[in-house]
C-alpha cells in the first residue's frame, strides 16, 4: 500500500464543478417569478437621481431607489464595516457595485439555485410550481399553452398584477403579508423564499467577499498530503456469471453501508481485531474529495458535500436539515468539536430504554477509546473572538461554560473554513483517521457513488431461532462526475456474511424499509436537536472566519426539566454560506447592509436536546427520505430560554447590535451612552451579573422578545444532528435494534 500522496505545488484548491443537472428543474415562466422574489430578498439598490431619465416605471420599480441622503447613509454604513483599503476611489466603486448587484443578473446564482431546485422532492416541487404559477404566468411544458393567473395572484398577494411586474417595494410588502398571515402555509412561504434568497446571495455575491475581506481560500493554504484511497470502479466491468444482465456481483465478508462516523469506527474495529483475515467493503453513495480540493468553494460546497444539496426542509418547512453526503459523511463537514454523552442521557438509555450497558464502565471505556484514537483534547484550543465572547460573557453572568475538546490529535486546529472540508487534514474523522488506519491494518476496500437500495436476506441459519439473516446488499453504482465523465450507472450486488447499516438517521430507515423490515419504531422517534440563532454586531473587527469554529459551550441550561431536556449555547461556523443565511430579514436593503457588517459579526445558536420527535418516511416517487418534524411548543420554549440567555451574554460583552433570527422582531441597538451593566467590577467574577443588568431599554426589549415568541414556520430553525430513527430497545416493541446493535 502506498503511503500518503505527495504534497503538490498547487496554490489554491482544485476546482470542483456542480453536479450535472438532468434539465431545467422548473419552467421558464416559473423561473421568472422565482427570480423576481430573489430580486426582492437581496435587491439592487440605486440612487434615484442616478437613474436614466428614459427608464420605464417597471425598470425603476425593479430596484430599491434611495434619495441622495439615504444612499449616502448606506455608503457610510458600508464604509464603517468594510475591510480597510488604501484606495478610496476603488473602494467606493466596490460599495456601489455591491449595492447595485442583482440576483437575476448573476449567472452563478442561476446555477446554484437550479441545483437547489433539482434536489426538491417531486411533490414539493409541484406545490412550489403551483404557488409560483399563481403569482405570475404559467407555461405548461406538456401542452405548450400559456395562461395568466390574475385570480391566483390576487388571492396570494392582493394584486392582480403578476409578481414579476410589481415593484421591489410591493414584493417586500407581499413577503411580509405572508409572514403575518393566519395561514400556516403562507407563513412557511415567507421563511422558504427569504431563506433561499439569503442562501444564494451568500453563495454567489461577487462583491461581498472583497468588501468584507473574507478570504475565499485560507491565506496559509497549501496542498497537504492525503491518504491515497483506491476506490473500486465498475465502469468497465461486465455482468457477473449467473447474475442478471447488466448486474455486477462481488463478494466480501463484511459490507458496511455508509462511510460516516459510525462506519469509520466499525471498520477500524474490525480491521484492528481481525487484520487481513477479514474482508471489509465500505459503500458510500457520495463522492470522495481529498485535501487538495478543500475547502470547497461557497458556491459549490453545499451541493457537493451535503444531502439534498444542503437544503433539506422538513415537510412543513419549519426546519432546514443539514447532513453530510460525501465520503466520510458528517465527519468530513463537521467542525471537529467532540463532547461525550452526558450522564443524564446515559441514565435515560439505561433505565428508561432498558439498555443497562450505557451506565457501565465498559461504555465509558468505549467513549475514551474513541477519544484516544482521534487524539481529542482541549489543551491547545485558543478561542477566537466569537467563542471567547461565550466564555467571558457566561463567566460574568454566572453561567457554566467550558472549552470544547477537538478531535485533532492534540493539534491547534484554527480553521474557520473546516465546514467545507479540512484542507489541513487535522480533523480526525473517518477520512483522515479511522479509514486510513483500518486500511493499513486490514483487508478493507472502498466504493464511492454506490447507492444501496436494500439489504438482501437468505435462508435461515442454525442458532438464529428460525430468523432470516442478511446475506448482502443490492444497489446502483454511478461513475462519479469529473474530467472522465460521469453518469454511467450499473447494478451491483454485494454478497456478504454480515451487513452493517450505518447510513445515518435519514437513510438507514429507508434502506431497511426497502428491505422489507417491519418494526413500529422504524423511521420514528426522530430527534433533530433544533437550533435557533442570534447574530451580534461589534464595534471592533471580529474577523469571524479566523480560528476554530466551535470551541466553547455554555451548558447551564442543558437540563431544564431535570430529565435531560434543555439547550446548550454555541458559536456558529462563520463561513458566509452559514452566517448570512441565518440573518433576520426585514427588507432587502436592511439585509444587504447587515450582511456587509460580516467583518464585525458573530452568530450563535441555542441547540435543544428535544423532548418531542418526528419521523422519516420514504418518498413514494423517488425513494428518498422525507422528514416530518415541527418543533414542539415545549422544545421551542427551551430554545427561547437559550435565546434570551444568549442575548444577555452578548449584551454584557458589549455587542453594538443584537439580531435574533425572529421574523418581525426588531434588533436591540445599543445607544452610545449605554454601558453593558451597572454591575460590580469585572474582578468580581463569581457575581451573578445576570441580576445586575439594569438597562431598562434592554430589559424591555427582552420582555418583548419573550412575548414575540418563536412559532414556526416563519421562524428560522435548523438541524445538523439527526438521530433516533433506528433506535435501540430491549425488545422489538421498544426499538429497531437490540442493545448490541441488531
Amino acid at each position: 500500500m502506498a503511503s500518503e500522496t505527495a504534497v503538490s505545488t498547487l496554490t489554491m484548491p482544485k476546482r470542483v464543478d456542480f453536479p450535472p443537472l438532468a434539465g431545467d428543474p422548473v419552467s421558464p415562466e416559473t423561473w421568472k417569478t422565482l427570480m423576481a422574489i430573489m430580486d426582492a430578498v437581496a435587491p439592487s439598490v440605486q440612487r434615484t437621481d442616478s437613474l436614466p431619465s428614459n427608464l420605464t416605471d417597471h425598470a425603476k420599480g425593479s430596484t430599491v431607489n434611495l434619495s441622495k441622503e439615504e444612499y449616502e447613509a448606506s455608503l457610510a454604513s458600508l464604509r464603517q464595516y468594510a475591510a480597510p483599503s488604501e484606495d478610496g476611489l476603488k473602494q467606493q466603486d466596490l460599495f456601489e457595485a455591491y449595492l447595485a448587484e442583482r440576483p437575476s443578473e448573476n449567472p452563478v446564482l442561476e446555477t446554484v439555485l437550479k441545483n437547489i431546485l433539482s434536489n426538491i422532492p417531486p411533490a414539493k416541487k409541484r406545490k412550489l410550481e403551483m404557488v409560483l404559477s399563481l403569482l405570475g404566468r404559467f407555461a405548461d411544458r406538456d401542452y405548450g399553452y400559456h395562461y395568466s393567473t390574475r385570480g391566483g395572484s390576487l388571492l396570494l398577494t392582493g394584486y392582480i398584477t403578476p409578481l414579476s411586474s410589481l415593484s421591489i417595494s410591493d414584493r417586500t410588502k407581499i413577503l411580509h403579508s405572508w409572514r403575518t398571515s393566519a395561514l400556516y402555509a403562507l407563513r412557511g412561504l415567507f421563511n422558504t423564499f427569504t431563506s433561499v434568497g439569503k442562501l444564494v446571495h451568500a453563495r454567489t455575491s461577487a462583491y461581498h467577499s472583497p468588501l468584507t475581506g473574507f478570504p475565499t481560500t485560507p491565506p496559509s493554504w497549501v496542498a497537504n498530503a492525503s491518504f491515497p484511497y483506491e476506490f473500486l470502479d465498475f465502469s468497465s466491468a461486465s455482468s457477473s456469471p449467473g447474475s442478471k444482465a447488466g448486474t455486477i456481483e462481488i463478494d466480501t465478508d463484511i459490507v458496511i453501508i455508509g462511510s460516516g462516523c459510525g462506519a469509520g469506527v466499525v471498520t477500524h474495529r474490525l480491521a484492528s481485531t481481525f487484520g487481513r483475515n477479514l474482508r471489509v467493503l465500505v459503500l458510500e453513495k457520495g463522492r470522495h474529495f481529498d485535501a487538495s480540493h478543500f475547502p470547497l468553494s461557497q458556491e459549490v460546497g453545499l451541493s457537493s458535500l451535503m444531502e439534498g444539496g444542503g437544503v433539506i426542509e422538513t415537510e412543513d418547512g419549519s426546519i432546514t436539515v443539514t447532513a453530510g453526503a460525501c465520503f466520510g459523511g458528517g465527519g468530513t463537514v463537521n467542525w471537529s468539536a467532540s463532547l461525550q454523552t452526558q450522564h443524564f442521557v446515559r441514565k435515560e438509555w439505561a433505565q428508561d430504554r432498558k439498555l443497562p450497558f450505557f451506565e457501565t464502565e465498559a461504555f465509558q471505556a468505549c467513549l475514551d477509546r474513541v477519544w484516544g484514537v482521534m487524539g481529542v483534547s482541549d489543551q491547545k484550543v485558543v478561542p477566537n473572538h466569537g467563542n471567547k465572547v461565550l466564555l467571558e460573557g457566561a463567566r460574568k453572568l454566572g453561567y457554566q461554560a467550558r472549552t470544547v475538546p477537538q478531535n485533532c490529535r492534540g493539534e491547534a486546529h484554527e480553521d474557520g473554513h473546516c465546514g467545507m472540508g479540512c484542507w489541513r487534514g487535522e480533523k480526525m474523522g473517518p477520512v483522515n483517521g479511522w479509514f486510513p488506519e483500518a486500511r493499513r491494518r486490514g483487508e478493507v476496500k472502498f466504493v464511492q457513488g454506490m447507492k444501496v437500495d436494500r439489504v438482501l436476506f437468505g435462508k435461515k441459519r442454525e442458532g438464529r431461532k428460525g430468523k432470516k439473516v442478511a446475506v448482502g446488499v443490492s444497489g446502483t453504482w454511478t461513475l462519479p462526475a469529473g474530467p472522465g465523465g460521469g453518469g454511467k450507472s450499473v447494478k451491483v450486488v454485494v454478497k456478504a456474511k454480515k451487513v452493517v447499516v450505518s447510513a445515518g438517521a435519514l437513510w438507514s430507515p429507508v434502506v431497511l424499509m426497502n428491505s422489507g423490515i417491519s418494526n413500529p419504531h422504524l423511521g420514528k422517534n426522530l430527534k433533530l436537536h433544533p437550533c435557533s440563532f442570534v447574530t451580534a454586531v461589534f464595534e471592533h473587527e471580529t474577523k469571524p472566519w479566523e480560528g476554530g469554529c466551535l470551541t466553547s459551550v455554555v451548558n447551564s441550561f442543558e437540563n431544564l426539566d431535570g430529565k435531560g431536556h434543555g439547550i446548550r449555547i454555541e458559536a456558529l461556523c462563520m463561513l458566509p454560506v452559514f452566517a448570512l443565511t441565518f440573518l433576520p430579514w426585514a427588507s432587502g436593503l436592511d439585509y444587504k447592509l447587515l450582511a456587509a457588517k460580516y467583518r464585525h459579526l458573530n452568530t450563535y445558536f441555542s441547540i435543544a436536546r428535544d423532548r418531542d420527535s418526528g419521523h422519516i418516511y420514504r418518498d413514494p416517487e423517488i425513494g428518498t427520505p422525507q422528514v416530518v418534524y415541527t418543533p414542539s411548543e415545549y422544545d421551542r420554549g427551551n430554545l427561547l430560554v437559550g435565546t434570551v440567555a444568549l442575548c444577555k451574554i452578548l449584551y454584557v460583552q458589549g455587542a453594538k447590535e443584537i439580531h435574533p433570527s425572529l421574523p418581525g422582531f426588531r434588533p436591540f441597538i445599543r445607544s452610545s451612552t449605554t454601558s453593558p451593566t451597572s454591575s460590580p467590577s469585572s474582578s468580581d467574577s463569581l457575581t451573578d451579573m445576570d441580576k445586575a443588568i439594569t438597562d431598562p431599554a434592554f430589559l424591555a426589549w427582552l420582555d418583548d422578545l419573550k412575548a414575540h415568541g418563536n412559532k414556526p414556520p416563519a421562524t428560522t430553525f435548523a438541524s445538523a444532528h439527526q438521530m433516533g430513527t433506528c433506535r435501540m430497545g430491549a425488545t422489538a416493541s421498544e426499538g429497531v435494534g437490540k442493545g448490541v446493535g441488531y
